[in-house]
This record gives structure tokens, sequence and C-alpha cells, in this order.
């Protein structure tokens, strides 16, 4: 296998995976808030804040995933010759 076919293999997977982290990452915290506010709902400012950098965090895995499948796609060090 030429190394180009294995790099855009590694691109779809890097962007695969990421992609479904984050939606998995995003559904746990934003359920985990819900079950928050309904046992407490006078913390709902503190929790939803909470929420809101978690998700943030969590956001950013695909936007470095995508940095990184840039790299391998315009700038790849495998095919360096």
């Amino acid at each position: 296998m030429s190394p180009i076919v294995m790099s855009l293999l590694a691109v779809m997977v890097i962007m695969s995976v990421a992609s479904a982290a984050a939606a998995y990452g995003d559904s746990k915290v934003l359920s985990r808030l819900i079950e928050g506010i309904t046992r407490q709902p006078e913390a709902k400012d503190s929790l939803f804040t909470s929420a809101l950098v978690s998700c943030g965090l969590i956001e950013s895995m695909p936007i470095i995933a995508t940095v990184v499948v840039l790299i391998l796609i315009f700038a790849n060090p495998l095919l360096a010759k």
C-alpha cells in the first residue's frame, strides 16, 4: 500500500474517532447536567457553567485532530524524500 493511501486511511480513522469521542463526551456531560439540575435545581447556574466549560474542552479534541489531519494531508512527513 502506498504512503498516500495509508495517510488517507489514517485521516479517516483520526477524524471518525475524534468526532465520535466528542459526541459521546458531550452527551455524557449534558446528561449529567440534566441529572444534576433535576436533583438540585438551585445549583443550576454553577452546573451550567461547568457543563459549558467541559463541552468546550471536549470540542477542542476534534479541532486538534483536524490540525493533525491537515498536517498529514498537506505537510506529510512520511512522504518527504
